[in-house]
């Protein structure tokens, strides 16, 4: 590592609860959005015909991303809530 690497903001690791209509693809899109803004360190979803409901763990680069990620995620088709818990 450079001697000269200062890392320009702390990794900030937080949780999002999720709830939408259940749909093939629903939560492949939530995955790939939210790997736009950071690494995904867990994802638990459960569906069973009509909600889809789980939580996604995410290290973001910085607090200042979760914001953009939330309303990037509420543009989903079917989702009902995307809420910062953790």
């Amino acid at each position: 590592m450079n001697a000269n690497h200062v890392p320009l903001s702390k990794p900030y690791l937080t949780q999002i609860e999720i709830l939408g209509f259940d749909r093939i693809g629903f939560v492949a899109e939530v995955t790939r959005h939210s790997s736009d803004y950071g690494r995904i360190v867990s994802v638990k979803f459960e569906a069973d015909g009509v909600k889809s409901e789980g939580k996604v763990r995410i290290e973001l680069e910085s607090a200042d991303k979760l914001d953009n990620l939330l309303l990037r995620l509420k543009a989903i088709t079917g989702l009902v809530r995307a809420k910062h818990i953790i």
